[in-house]
């Protein structure tokens, strides 16, 4: 069974209806390059995370851990 990852970030996006293009959009990245940090393939980086914090209006916590 493979783990989620960011289950607060997913719920948020979905509470929204945003979508992967809505975070690259906001990140300034492909929906490719969002999805390999979803995956954790790529990790995402720190300007990455505030913008996605700002944006959701929440903290690193409710949304990556």
């Amino acid at each position: 069974m493979k783990k989620i990852l960011y289950p607060g970030l997913l719920a948020e996006m979905a509470k929204h209806g945003d979508t992967l293009n809505t975070i690259g959009k906001l990140i300034g990245v492909t929906n490719s390059s969002v999805s390999k940090r979803f995956s954790g393939k790529v990790e995402w980086s720190i300007s990455e995370i505030e913008k996605i914090c700002e944006y959701y209006g929440k903290d690193y916590y409710e949304l990556f851990k």
